[in-house]
């Protein structure tokens, strides 16, 4: 019994050993990024400037696979279905998980329990730009004037549920104030140019330039701190202590992905984040690099799903 039982120990240790030593040669063949945004947007960018990092740090070909359509639902699930052996992965904005739980009612997949975060990569802030004949010059004026006008002034966004629409329905609710919401399916920044609708929230990539073409005017700036292209436009937060949004962009795997490729590919991205090249291409599209461990990724998804899910509920927000 003694020879079968060490026979036994030995077989027992040899199984636990295979699913390790499968993936010591990791990564063996090419490596997937499915993403829900189009080919040419802000995301589509970042997540080829990442990937074209990865490929040269690791050894393999990255493809970028652009799975459109559902609010990036789409390529969510593709991931969370996708074997859990670290050649599939997930770039997103960091609303497929801190919105996406609370805006729909069924999903087919679990955010939390179907994704291991592996890092942060890229954060963005969005300015409220208005058509340069709208009267209010700073939000102060431009609060003062809803209030005075209830149900009068309308906002456009790039469809409901959206960080846009949800960080303006977080300033109407905490200054109760009446507002028309216009949800776009495209840039809504044409009609502000000519008054179909006054204003929209829009990303610093896009926004900045229109801004500096004089054919739109900043209000304000949606982070903490003032972007360092556009000084002279405040924050928020400066006006409405504690009203801020940074979005934020980031790499997930499926869950079950081996911890030592989830601490590997958040070694070479954290890598990429600090290099010249990298920060200068990020920063040309108004953008900054970022990075963090897996933990506090999961840290952040933490904070803000409690920041939005509190004004979904309050605003009584759904998409389906």
């Amino acid at each position: 019994m003694g020879q079968i039982g060490c026979a036994l120990r030995m077989l027992l240790l040899l199984l636990t050993l295979v699913p390790a030593l499968a993936f010591a040669q990791w990564p063996d063949r090419p490596i997937r990024v499915v993403l829900g945004g189009s080919a040419g947007g802000p995301p589509d960018a970042f997540a080829r400037i990442y990937a074209e990092q990865l490929s040269q740090t690791l050894g393999v070909p990255i493809v970028v696979e652009n799975r459109t359509g559902a609010t990036g639902n789409i390529a969510q699930d593709a991931v969370a279905k996708a074997a859990s052996d670290g050649n599939t992965l997930l770039y997103a904005i960091a609303n497929s998980f801190t919105t996406h739980p609370y805006l729909f009612a069924k999903l087919p997949f679990n955010s939390d329990r179907d994704f291991a975060p592996i890092a942060p990569v890229v954060s963005q802030g969005l300015f409220l730009v208005v058509n340069n004949d709208f009267p209010a010059k700073n939000l102060a004026e431009l609060i003062a004037l809803v209030r005075a006008k209830p149900d009068t002034v309308a906002y456009a966004s790039y469809g409901q549920g959206g960080f846009p629409h949800l960080f303006m329905e977080m300033l109407i609710d905490s200054e109760k104030l009446r507002m028309t919401h216009v949800p776009y399916r495209t840039s809504a920044i044409p009609d502000v140019i000519g008054n179909q609708v006054p204003m929209v929230i829009e990303p610093a990539a896009s926004a900045i330039p229109m801004i500096k073409a004089g054919k739109v005017r900043a209000i304000a700036f949606t982070p903490e701190k003032r972007h360092p292209a556009l000084p002279d436009v405040p924050t928020f937060s400066e006006t409405h202590q504690g009203l801020a949004l940074t979005a934020w962009h980031g790499f997930w795997a499926p869950t079950g992905t081996p911890a030592n490729v989830i601490a590997r590919l958040n070694r070479e991205l954290t890598a990429a984040s600090h290099r010249p090249d990298v920060q200068k291409r990020i920063r040309d599209l108004y953008c900054e690099p970022m990075e963090g461990t897996p933990e506090a990724m999961a840290a952040m998804v933490r904070r803000d799903q409690a920041t939005w899910s509190a004004v979904i509920k309050s605003r009584n927000i759904k998409l389906d």
